[in-house]
């Protein structure tokens, strides 16, 4: 899951959160921007009652059928979104447009942000959980009992509860359909016009001119 075209540097990380929170300076002080973070951490979030077993994941074929899954997946692991949060995935996505994503050649360029901000915004890991199982086995007993076909060694049935481990790799699709999900929510709540708009484009130039 290494980024093929490369990813941010902490310093261009700091550029960029700066020139996102010098941008929306007056939506923070009026507290606007606190609302919007928790309207996008409330999309972006799931109760945990959403989450299966990570076997039963594996009958959801498509992102979209396992989108809630995942969202309860990351909220259960690290929370839902505050203001912190929604500074950095946008500061994150607001670098790699600026900088990594021109350097792209078509036509991988205009999902190339978005498959990387999936992946900031939930990282590829294992899903397992641990659940106690019952197995059947036989034990020899050490008794020989001598019969008209020989002699015989008794067995014993054994039921024992074992611990087996569940395991579901989320996979780099899922992680793209998050992307897009997470991008939409940002643009909508935050950006209008998105990557196409002015407020996007003049948020790219002063992190190229801070870069410069």
């Amino acid at each position: 899951m290494k980024p093929v075209f490369g990813k941010p540097t902490k310093d261009q990380l700091a550029v960029a959160e700066a020139v996102v929170r010098d941008h929306f300076a007056d939506k923070i002080a009026s507290g606007v921007f606190d609302d919007w973070s928790s309207q996008i951490g409330r999309t972006l979030s799931r109760p945990l009652s959403t989450l299966p077993a990570p076997l039963a994941m594996k009958r959801y074929k498509y992102p979209r059928q396992r989108f809630n899954a995942l969202l309860a997946l990351r909220t259960r692991d690290r929370g839902v979104l505050t203001r912190r949060g929604v500074i950095n995935l946008l500061a994150f996505a607001l670098v790699v447009d600026a900088l990594i994503t021109p350097t792209i050649p078509q036509p991988v360029r205009n999902d190339y942000m978005i498959a990387l901000l999936g992946q900031r915004f939930m990282r590829r890991e294992v899903y397992s959980r641990t659940v106690n199982r019952y197995r059947s086995r036989r034990e020899k007993t050490g008794v020989i009992r001598y019969g008209p076909n020989g002699p015989e060694e008794l067995t014993r049935l054994i039921e024992e509860e074992v611990p087996t481990k569940e395991y579901c790799r989320i996979r780099r699709s899922d992680l793209r359909y998050l992307g897009r999900q997470v991008w939409k929510t940002l643009e909508k709540t935050l950006l209008a016009g998105g990557r196409d708009g002015t407020e996007w484009r003049a948020l790219m130039d002063r992190v190229r001119q801070r870069l410069a």
